[in-house]
């Protein structure tokens, strides 16, 4: 039966899960019931401590079970743009209860990598889940190999890098022929979750039947991620800016792929007189890429005079809740991007692209522009001054909660006492 698009605020509203097979949670709820600890490791290529992607989210979140979780990741920091830092491995350690073994790489395809002694590392933990993270890489080579007698599940967050591949229909076919018949046909991999909507559509183009696909949806924790509005004045102190001031910030990565220099054309766009009147300001923050910072800086020199604007370092995870306090707007001019979730916990309305994975993620779909409508961004943007969309107390998504790493488990919890 073929299987209409799926609406995650439906799904969400119905306890977030259809369970047609014990998943990743369920499977540890049901295991704490009866009264044991789970060896649960984490497999992931690339792995930032001080970031806030899912599986930093999901290892901090572990922190409320007994379980021994471990994550087993690379050596290899360049997504980041900087080196291992065991410093900052440490304190994570230490603050979520998480083992972090980081191996070398054997030989990297794209951004593929292959693990120097990987299943001895895994073998060597004895686990009873091993949760690999990603689809469609070097690790699905455990599908040939014999079952092993722990429960794998994966998960899916490839539809960006998919969609941009100009081999992607052919990447499509090898693997339904190779891979995807495997997984649909044992229980080598338990389970494959979707992030949302496009995530699934991606398994559905490689040949993962439904059965094998369940729903992990992008969240936040509320104990990291929360309005704090000590820090919004202490962050706007900091940087010198005044209480009637207009932050319109973007916090993320500066590279070919975000493109934050496209707010600089959003800004261009704005009459001079505008941003006098309403005193816009901007704030970046973010790791950024050498090559690309050519691009962005050039942009700036051009805007130099019409817009006041501060470029700042890459911070800490656990202190971006600060930043985002003292923001008023976001703008994430490019692709999709979890911190779309983040800013809108702290109360910032968020500017995107008109896709899937931003509908799922922005509650108010009018602060969508089409796809490269710049136009139409800088409207957006002028109508949330104007009708002062921005203020704080405007701003308290509701709809976001649900997607609370613990209420998501608690909600897990729910079906199998049920």
């Amino acid at each position: 039966m073929e299987r209409k698009a799926i609406n995650l605020t439906v799904l969400i509203e119905q306890r977030l899960f259809i369970i047609k097979k014990i998943g990743l949670w369920t499977i540890l709820i049901y295991t704490k019931n009866l009264g044991e600890t789970m060896r649960i490791i984490h497999v992931e290529d690339y792995f930032d401590p001080t970031a806030g992607y899912q599986i930093n989210e999901l290892l901090i979140a572990s922190k409320e079970t007994n379980d021994q979780v471990f994550l087993i990741t690379s050596d290899d920091m360049s997504p980041f743009h900087k080196q291992v830092d065991y410093k900052k491995d440490k304190e994570f350690e230490e603050k979520t209860g998480v083992r972090i073994i980081r191996l070398g790489v054997r030989f990297k395809v794209s951004s593929r990598l292959v693990l120097k002694n990987l299943r001895t590392q895994i073998e060597g933990i004895k686990p009873n889940i091993v949760f690999m993270h990603g689809i469609g890489d070097f690790k699905d080579l455990y599908l040939w190999g014999k079952k092993p007698n722990y429960i794998i599940v994966r998960d899916c967050h490839m539809s960006w890098v998919a969609s941009k591949n100009k081999l992607r229909h052919l990447f499509y076919m090898i693997y339904r022929t190779l891979f995807a018949s495997i997984i649909n046909n044992t229980n080598i991999y338990n389970v494959i979750f979707a992030l949302g909507d496009e995530e699934y559509e991606y398994l559905k183009k490689i040949g993962i039947s439904n059965k094998k696909i369940d729903f992990l949806p992008h969240g936040y924790n509320e104990t990291i991620m929360f309005y704090d509005e000590k820090e919004r004045e202490n962050i706007r102190l900091n940087y010198g800016f005044k209480e009637q001031d207009i932050i319109i910030s973007y916090i993320g990565k500066f590279n070919y792929s975000k493109r934050p220099d496209l707010i600089l054309d959003i800004i261009d766009m704005l009459e001079m007189d505008f941003i006098k009147a309403n005193r816009l300001k901007l704030l970046f923050i973010g790791p950024k890429d050498d090559l690309y910072m050519k691009k962005f800086n050039k942009k700036v020199e051009n805007l130099k005079g019409k817009i006041p604007l501060i470029i700042d370092e890459v911070k800490p995870f656990v202190e971006l809740r600060k930043y985002y306090s003292a923001s008023d707007i976001c703008i994430f001019p490019k692709e999709t991007t979890l911190s779309s979730i983040h800013a809108q916990v702290c109360g910032c309305p968020t500017i995107m692209e008109d896709h899937k994975s931003n509908i799922e993620r922005v509650v108010k779909r009018k602060n969508l522009f089409r796809e490269n409508n710049l136009v139409e961004a800088a409207q957006i943007l002028k109508k949330i001054i104007s009708e002062k969309e921005y203020l704080k107390e405007n701003n308290i998504f509701i709809d976001l909660k649900e997607r609370e790493y613990k209420k998501q488990m608690q909600k897990l919890k729910s079906i199998i006492e049920t």
